[in-house]
Protein backbone atom coordinates (compact mmCIF):
# COMPACT_ATOMS: atom_id res chain seq x y z
CA UNK A 1 0.00 0.00 0.00
CA UNK A 2 3.00 2.11 0.69
CA UNK A 3 4.03 2.08 -2.94
CA UNK A 4 0.51 2.98 -4.29
CA UNK A 5 0.51 5.50 -2.30
CA UNK A 6 3.66 7.01 -3.44
CA UNK A 7 2.76 6.60 -6.45
CA UNK A 8 -0.39 8.39 -6.27
CA UNK A 9 1.73 11.25 -5.01
CA UNK A 10 4.47 11.33 -7.84
CA UNK A 11 1.66 11.11 -10.47
CA UNK A 12 0.73 14.37 -8.90
CA UNK A 13 4.39 15.77 -8.49
CA UNK A 14 4.62 14.95 -11.77
CA UNK A 15 1.81 16.49 -13.70
CA UNK A 16 2.44 19.70 -11.61
CA UNK A 17 5.83 20.09 -12.38
CA UNK A 18 5.35 19.01 -16.01
CA UNK A 19 2.39 21.63 -16.21
CA UNK A 20 4.48 24.54 -14.92
CA UNK A 21 7.86 23.64 -16.86
CA UNK A 22 6.44 22.70 -19.95
CA UNK A 23 2.53 23.83 -20.49
CA UNK A 24 2.43 26.93 -19.57
CA UNK A 25 5.52 28.22 -20.90
CA UNK A 26 4.96 26.62 -24.29
CA UNK A 27 0.77 27.98 -24.44
CA UNK A 28 2.65 31.41 -24.31
CA UNK A 29 5.23 31.07 -26.96
CA UNK A 30 3.52 29.22 -29.86
CA UNK A 31 0.22 30.72 -29.57
CA UNK A 32 -1.54 33.85 -29.92
CA UNK A 33 -3.17 35.87 -27.26
CA UNK A 34 -7.05 34.44 -27.99
CA UNK A 35 -5.94 30.88 -28.52
CA UNK A 36 -3.62 30.70 -25.31
CA UNK A 37 -6.62 31.91 -23.89
CA UNK A 38 -8.87 29.40 -25.03
CA UNK A 39 -6.81 26.78 -24.49
CA UNK A 40 -5.68 27.57 -20.40
CA UNK A 41 -9.63 27.81 -20.18
CA UNK A 42 -10.41 24.85 -21.17
CA UNK A 43 -7.25 23.01 -19.53
CA UNK A 44 -7.04 24.38 -16.27
CA UNK A 45 -10.38 23.39 -14.95
CA UNK A 46 -9.51 19.51 -16.36
CA UNK A 47 -6.11 19.80 -14.75
CA UNK A 48 -7.45 20.83 -11.50
CA UNK A 49 -9.67 18.24 -11.38
CA UNK A 50 -7.58 15.93 -12.64
CA UNK A 51 -5.39 16.78 -9.24
CA UNK A 52 -8.34 16.05 -7.36
CA UNK A 53 -9.25 12.51 -8.45
CA UNK A 54 -5.70 11.45 -7.79
CA UNK A 55 -5.67 12.78 -4.55
CA UNK A 56 -8.72 11.91 -3.62
CA UNK A 57 -7.13 8.32 -4.59
CA UNK A 58 -4.65 9.19 -1.97
CA UNK A 59 -7.20 10.19 0.35
CA UNK A 60 -9.05 6.97 0.06
CA UNK A 61 -5.55 5.07 0.24
CA UNK A 62 -4.46 6.96 3.44
CA UNK A 63 -7.46 6.29 5.20
CA UNK A 64 -6.85 2.22 4.27
CA UNK A 65 -3.55 3.14 6.05
CA UNK A 66 -4.79 4.71 8.82
CA UNK A 67 -2.17 7.23 8.71
CA UNK A 68 -3.83 10.21 9.96
CA UNK A 69 -1.18 12.92 8.73
CA UNK A 70 -1.62 11.76 5.36
CA UNK A 71 -5.32 11.66 5.63
CA UNK A 72 -4.50 15.58 6.63
CA UNK A 73 -2.20 16.33 3.62
CA UNK A 74 -4.72 14.29 0.81
CA UNK A 75 -7.81 16.40 2.17
CA UNK A 76 -5.85 19.96 1.98
CA UNK A 77 -4.04 18.82 -1.29
CA UNK A 78 -8.22 17.94 -2.50
CA UNK A 79 -9.65 20.85 -1.41
CA UNK A 80 -7.55 23.11 -2.61
CA UNK A 81 -8.00 21.40 -6.26
CA UNK A 82 -11.72 22.05 -5.70
CA UNK A 83 -11.28 25.66 -4.65
CA UNK A 84 -9.05 26.63 -7.41
CA UNK A 85 -11.37 24.69 -10.16
CA UNK A 86 -14.56 26.01 -8.74
CA UNK A 87 -14.03 29.00 -6.98
CA UNK A 88 -10.74 31.12 -8.16
CA UNK A 89 -10.54 29.97 -11.67
CA UNK A 90 -14.18 31.53 -12.59
CA UNK A 91 -13.16 34.79 -10.50
CA UNK A 92 -9.89 34.87 -12.25
CA UNK A 93 -11.41 34.27 -16.07
CA UNK A 94 -14.32 37.29 -14.73
CA UNK A 95 -11.64 40.00 -13.99
CA UNK A 96 -9.50 38.99 -16.72
CA UNK A 97 -12.65 39.37 -19.36
CA UNK A 98 -13.45 42.81 -17.53
CA UNK A 99 -10.07 43.71 -17.91
CA UNK A 100 -9.58 43.74 -21.58
CA UNK A 101 -13.72 45.47 -21.80
CA UNK A 102 -12.07 48.66 -20.48
CA UNK A 103 -12.41 48.12 -16.73
CA UNK A 104 -9.40 48.85 -15.58
CA UNK A 105 -9.99 48.23 -11.91
CA UNK A 106 -10.09 44.76 -12.94
CA UNK A 107 -6.70 44.03 -13.79
CA UNK A 108 -5.27 44.46 -10.27
CA UNK A 109 -8.35 41.81 -8.66
CA UNK A 110 -7.11 39.39 -12.26
CA UNK A 111 -3.47 39.73 -10.82
CA UNK A 112 -4.63 38.91 -6.85
CA UNK A 113 -6.50 36.28 -7.67
CA UNK A 114 -3.86 35.00 -10.32
CA UNK A 115 -1.26 35.22 -7.38
CA UNK A 116 -3.53 32.80 -5.17
CA UNK A 117 -4.19 30.27 -7.55
CA UNK A 118 -0.22 29.98 -8.17
CA UNK A 119 0.33 30.43 -4.22
CA UNK A 120 -2.08 27.33 -3.95
CA UNK A 121 -0.50 24.82 -6.86
CA UNK A 122 2.91 25.56 -5.37
CA UNK A 123 1.54 24.58 -1.58
CA UNK A 124 -0.27 21.96 -3.02
CA UNK A 125 3.03 20.78 -4.64
CA UNK A 126 5.64 20.95 -1.84
CA UNK A 127 2.62 19.14 -0.06
CA UNK A 128 2.59 16.15 -2.34
CA UNK A 129 6.27 15.45 -2.00
CA UNK A 130 5.99 16.14 1.77
CA UNK A 131 3.52 13.37 1.37
CA UNK A 132 5.58 11.30 -0.28
CA UNK A 133 8.52 11.50 2.36
CA UNK A 134 6.40 10.86 5.62
CA UNK A 135 4.83 8.04 3.16
CA UNK A 136 8.53 6.90 2.86
CA UNK A 137 10.22 7.32 6.64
Amino acid sequence: MILALTFVYSLIVGFMIFFMSVVTPSVFKILDEINSRNFLRFIFPRMFLYGFILSFVALLLSIYMRDQLLILISVFISILFLINTYIITPKINLHRDQFKDGVMESEKVFKRFHLISVLIFLVQLISAISAIIVNNL
